[in-house]
């Protein structure tokens, strides 16, 4: 169930959406929509990172035991609709023995267009737009994608350790304008997931 906490923050989010949209220039309008669509502390999760490699550590070293399954959703919870802009991608990795998972995705660590980016587990975003989904309500807009394929789980996450050791540059806009050796949350997903096609 949702708390009263969490739905005042989905209500503020729309506010704060509906008055850049009417009042902000369009350069106004992308950073705004950025902001809200941030929960999580940029210098926290990059802060973080060295424990979420450890714990990619762990998955590559008992990888039969964890499926890998991506996800797209709005990029802020007051959209009605993923968009070509507001589109933001997440990985889950789900523990076969004991059905728990754990989101992780690529974030900026700054309020801004280009910055360091980070490798987020459990972000407060990701965490709760999945969770509405399999609890039935989708108001993130969230689908699974890739489901043609199955996910090559110990290729898929060293790819991610390799990408992390780099210290990859974030922009949020490189799935629509891809720019050499930077990333966003979509093609960090692209740029790091392995695939092979579902037989039959």
């Amino acid at each position: 169930m949702y708390s009263f906490v969490a739905e005042k923050k989905y209500i503020l989010s729309g506010i704060i959406f509906l008055i850049i949209m009417f009042f902000g220039s369009c350069s106004s309008l992308q950073a705004g929509l950025y902001l809200i669509s941030i929960e999580d502390d940029g210098d926290a999760v990059l802060e973080n990172e060295p424990n979420v490699r450890k714990f990619l550590e762990y998955v590559i070293d008992s990888h039969e035991n964890y499926l890998v399954r991506t996800f797209a959703r709005t990029g802020i919870s007051a959209q009605i609709r993923r968009t070509r802009l507001m589109t933001h991608t997440y990985f889950v990795i789900i523990c076969i023995n004991t059905g728990e998972y754990h989101t992780l995705s690529f974030y900026g660590t700054k309020f801004a267009l280009t910055s360091r980016g980070a490798w987020a587990m459990n972000a407060h975003s990701d965490k709760t737009s999945y969770m509405m989904y399999l609890n039935g309500d989708n108001r993130w807009d969230v689908g699974e994608i890739y489901t043609e394929y199955i996910i090559n789980v110990r290729e898929t996450i060293t790819n991610i350790i390799k990408k992390m050791d780099r210290g990859i540059t974030y922009y949020y806009r490189d799935h629509i304008r891809k720019r050499p050796n930077v990333y966003n949350c979509n093609t960090a997903i692209y740029g790091t997931v392995v695939l092979t096609p579902r037989s039959g």
